[in-house]
């Protein structure tokens, strides 16, 4: 695994989603953010096997995740290997209910030529 001091794009695009997602919750233009860093093709594929395969189910995958979740605090670390794009992170959050939570998972990500987010895994840890 090679990881470089250096940050290039890719890393700083994830490296925005978990700067946008703990502001989501409570911010309108943050959540518009997080949309934007997808692709209009892109797919994501969700801990609870919930799969988002257009713009309207994307936008709708984030919009009712933070809306469930109140309030959020991401720690992370991008790690690049052999071109490939992936992210250990650490949660503690808020739900709509009050009840306070922690999860620590990995997502992977790919990318297309401009750059924007056209697949993501998310996968907890057991």
């Amino acid at each position: 695994m090679k990881e470089g001091k250096y940050m290039d794009s890719k890393t700083q695009i994830i490296e925005q989603y978990f700067k946008l997602s703990d502001l989501a919750s409570n911010d309108e233009q943050a959540l518009h953010e997080i949309i934007q860093l997808f692709s209009k093709r892109a797919v994501v594929k969700g801990t609870n096997g919930f799969i988002a395969d257009n713009p309207t189910r994307v936008a709708e995958f984030f919009k009712n995740f933070f809306k469930d979740n109140q309030e959020l605090r991401h720690l992370f670390h991008v790690v690049v290997d052999d071109g490939n794009y992936q992210a250990e992170w650490a949660v503690a959050g808020r739900k709509r209910s009050g009840r306070i939570f922690a999860f620590h998972g990995f997502d992977t990500y790919q990318f297309d030529q401009q750059n924007k987010i056209s697949f993501l895994k998310v996968k907890l840890e057991k």
